[in-house]
């Protein structure tokens, strides 16, 4: 635990330093990528809604303390884009698959984590591009379709770049070596233990 704790710390700050820096540097014309959407989509999926939220907070409040002409707009829309893909995309926990395995003989299958990240990319980048257009709009800007081209290459980049990313960074935070530890075998051995453990 402490040593995941410290792993998504420097994650957190990996990724507003990443945010803050190579965007401009990589930009398709006028769209650069949102590598921290990117990798908060892909922590959605490997780490579920504890992490996540703590860690869009921090991304969000980094932005607004060193870029403050932001309107505090990031604080708040960071960790709502994260936490809406995290409803749909994020790993279900062991509570959460014991209890359907209690309800039901087959409980519903998840889609494959290498999918839902960059499925999670999308839904977040949309509703973050959406409100920055509204945002826009609301000072007085007139919206049109060149605003919303970048909008969607926007969403296209930031998701390509979730599928390139998502492989050695769940890797780096330890998903793959989780996975193994908790295969049904193991599951099955560990439920057995637990029933002999009881009767004792």
């Amino acid at each position: 635990m402490i040593k995941k704790g410290i792993k998504v710390a420097i994650l957190t700050l990996l990724t507003y330093l990443l945010q803050v820096t190579v965007p401009p540097l990589i930009k398709y014309g006028s769209a650069p990528p949102n590598i921290a959407l990117a990798v908060l989509a892909v922590v959605t999926v490997a780490l579920g809604r504890k992490y996540i939220f703590l860690m869009s907070v921090a991304v969000g409040y980094l932005y607004e303390v060193m870029m403050p002409s932001m309107q505090y707009l990031n604080m708040l829309l960071y960790p709502i884009c994260c936490m809406v893909a995290a409803l749909f995309f994020a790993d279900k926990s062991e509570r959460k698959r014991e209890e359907e395995r209690v309800r039901s003989e087959r409980p519903r299958p998840q889609l494959d984590p290498h999918l839902r990240g960059p499925l999670a990319a999308i839904l977040s980048t949309v509703i973050y591009e959406t409100v920055w257009l509204l945002y826009i709009y609301l000072t007085g800007v007139t919206v049109d379709s060149g605003h919303i081209l970048r909008s969607v290459i926007v969403v296209v980049y930031t998701t390509l770049i979730t599928a390139v990313i998502q492989f050695p960074l769940r890797k780096w935070l330890g998903v793959y070596k989780l996975k193994r530890l908790h295969t049904p075998k193991d599951r099955h051995i560990s439920l057995f233990h637990r029933h002999r453990g009881g009767l004792n």
